[in-house]
């Protein structure tokens, strides 16, 4: 049986570096979108140069060059986004509509795993305005649906990294001292 092609977005990431890692265990071409910018985060580079060493492919690409997007995507079968959401971090989320362009503008992939590490967003419309900005997600569920691409999300009801550490308090990053 072929394995699948594999672009994995994020691929230096919390999660998106254990998704490269089982990838290339499985035996499939694997390749990481490596930012122009993550040359100047050096445990990015070394992590990349090792995946690379185990036989990822690195494709260069940019979320502001529409046509490097595309480009990279034409050369795989699967596009993984695990792009972070994560409020204390740079929440780039919504970064993957950019991606769903390419995806649509290459027309050539056969399954889209968005980044939707988190709570099951359809069952979050009422949520409080602290919170509303991780639910952006639905727009990309939205745009994925509209472009008519095969997807699936894969929902991990709040990876504990996130939310244990600071017994879920989005205020702070760490536990509070006065209270539980």
């Amino acid at each position: 049986m072929s394995k699948s092609k594999i672009l994995v977005v994020g691929g230096t990431g919390y999660v998106g570096k254990r998704i490269v890692k089982a990838s290339l265990a499985q035996g499939h071409p694997t390749y990481i979108l490596m930012r122009r910018e993550t040359g100047f985060d050096i445990e990015k580079v070394q992590m990349l140069l090792s995946f690379k060493k185990q036989g990822a492919r690195l494709v260069e690409g940019s979320f502001s060059d529409h046509q490097s997007l595309v480009d990279a995507v034409k050369q795989v079968d699967v596009v993984i986004c695990t792009i972070s959401g994560v409020l204390y971090r740079s929440h780039n989320i919504l970064l993957q509509l950019k991606r769903i362009d390419a995806i649509k503008d290459a027309g050539n992939i056969k399954r889209f795993l968005p980044s939707e590490f988190g709570m099951d967003l359809s069952q979050m419309g009422h949520a409080l305005d602290l919170g509303q900005e991780t639910f952006d997600k639905m727009s990309i569920r939205k745009a994925i649906e509209e472009a008519g691409i095969p997807y699936t999300y894969i929902s991990a009801n709040c990876l504990g990294s996130y939310f244990v550490r600071n017994l879920s308090q989005l205020d702070s990053l760490m536990p509070p001292k006065d209270r539980v």
